[in-house]
Order: C-alpha cells, then structure tokens, then sequence
C-alpha cells in the first residue's frame, strides 16, 4: 500500500507567516541601510518625485531610513509586530503613491529603493507591482495573530 505524503495547512500555516514577515523584515532592513550609507542621494531623490515641499521632503528624507530599520528590525524579530507592519503598510501607500504620480507625469527617475546594491532602479511598473505585492502582504501580517517565533508571542505567553 502506498502512502500519500499530504500537507497540513494547520501546520504549514504559521511557518508560511513566518517566512513573509521575516522576507519584508528583511527587504526594509537593506532598503534602510543603504539610504543610511548615503543621506544626501536619498534627499536628493526624495526630493526629486517632486511632491513634497523640499523642507518636509529633507524631513522625510532623514525620517524614512529609520521607520524603514526598526519596522524591519521588528518584523524579524516579531516583536510588536502588528504595529510594524502597519507601519511598512503605511510606508508602501506612500511609496505607491509618489512612484504612480511620477509614472502618470512621465518622469523618468531613481527610485532610490535599494542603492546599497547600485541598482539604480528607475520608476516603473515593476516597482510599482512590487511595492503593491509588499502592501497586501504588510496588511495580511496586521490582521494576523499568534507570530511563530515571536517576541510577543513570548511576551503573551508569559503574562498568561
């Protein structure tokens, strides 16, 4: 007789949850580190979509970086995660917005999503697919409960 190796979603679920909170964690922690390395090319970008007025385009320039690092830092670690990815989630709805403005304009320009690597991406579609991937999946991990090897999961347990 053979045997049929099945999947227990019950028990693939978490560690799927897992994977994409620890993935966007990640991908926010590198996009936040390169911005870091260089300051001045992320104001100069951020300035450059052309939306905000510079003052506050130089305040969210010095700003993001580091929403982007501890979102990150707190996604991996699963520690108020809830609140991170809302934060990522909010992020995302202005990185969409800015890159879709610039897009309908017709500018051709740096993202400056991940410069650490010299990707030099410029605005585009794919950028905006892929930004609209990492929001649906940020807005899944906000309504999601019970983090598999997570900080609050053992900090819940604990005041139980």
């Amino acid at each position: 007789m053979e045997k049929k190796c099945r999947i227990n979603f019950a028990m693939a679920w978490p560690v799927m949850i897992l994977v994409l909170r620890v993935v966007i964690g990640i991908v926010f922690v590198v996009a936040a580190y390169g911005k870091l390395l260089h300051p001045d090319v992320l104001i100069s970008t951020v300035i450059n979509f052309n939306i905000l007025p510079i003052g506050l385009a130089k305040v969210f320039a010095e700003v993001l970086p580091w929403a982007e690092m501890i979102s990150g830092v707190m996604l991996i670690t699963g520690f108020g995660t809830r609140g991170a990815s809302l934060s990522i989630s909010l992020m995302l709805v202005s990185f969409i917005i800015a890159i879709a403005i610039n897009i309908h304009r017709g500018v051709s320009m740096e993202c400056g999503c991940f410069d650490i690597f010299g990707m030099n991406e410029k605005v585009g579609s794919e950028i905006l697919f892929r930004d609209t991937f990492f929001l649906i999946a940020a807005i899944f991990l906000v309504f999601t409960r019970d983090f598999l090897l997570s900080i609050d999961n053992y900090l819940e347990a604990g005041s139980k």
